[in-house]
């Protein structure tokens, strides 16, 4: 987390969501790197969103992002009743991915405790949206899980006001973190600051509601 006001910039790791929300509950905003707002039905590409960031983030980094699960899949318990799931709720032969299975989990904490309300100060935001803003609206060519993109990232990080180096990356993933995790969370913290600070814009528009009174937007 990032100090608007000092610049000051500390950490904390949280073990779920609700103590995220505890930690951070006195934030003027909260990004994270996960999706708000699921819709019924499973479509090729995802939501509207997903599908404008892949747009954005062409030619070099589209790949990044997923297709979120339609919501009935969170009673799911198994990869296979998932699946069936989705293929039921589907209209165009949508599949599920292992990687949006893995993500469940989360997927249901965030889901169980986001209401509007709280979605006043928690916005949804992508590392790699926020990355190529910073690089002057250009989607970064190298991907963050090699060293020259990571370093890419940090010289970004550090264009945009954070004290950050190579060692702190380090050092917080010594601490149990994934170094991707680490620039990942330095960019949503940025992004938070564009939001308090006004100088934030939102792809999707607000325009997509799902059935839970949740707008479907990623901030950058």
């Amino acid at each position: 987390m990032r100090s608007v006001e000092t610049g000051e910039t500390t950490y904390h790791t949280c073990s779920d969501f609700d103590a995220l929300l505890k930690t951070c509950g006195g934030a003027t905003v909260l990004a994270i790197d996960i999706p708000i707002g699921l819709p019924e039905q499973a479509e090729r590409g995802g939501r509207p969103v997903d599908r404008l960031a892949r747009e954005y983030l062409k030619p070099y980094r589209s790949s990044s992002v997923f297709s979120p699960p339609c919501r009935p899949t969170l009673a799911a318990g198994t990869y296979e009743e998932a699946a069936a799931i989705t293929r039921a709720c589907s209209s165009s032969g949508s599949s599920l991915t292992q990687q949006a299975f893995g993500l469940l989990p989360k997927l249901r904490e965030v889901d169980e405790l986001m209401t509007p309300d709280v979605q006043r100060w928690v916005r949804e935001v992508h590392p790699e949206l926020c990355f190529a803003l910073m690089n002057e609206d250009r989607p970064l060519k190298i991907s963050k899980k090699e060293p020259a993109g990571q370093e890419l990232r940090v010289r970004l990080l550090r264009g945009a006001g954070f004290d950050i180096s190579a060692k702190t990356v380090k050092r917080l993933a010594k601490a149990g973190v994934g170094r991707v995790d680490v620039l990942d969370a330095f960019a949503a913290c940025w992004t938070a600051g564009r939001i308090a600070r006004g100088q934030a814009d939102h792809l999707g528009g607000g325009l997509d509601i799902d059935s839970h009174g949740l707008r479907m937007e990623m901030w950058v």
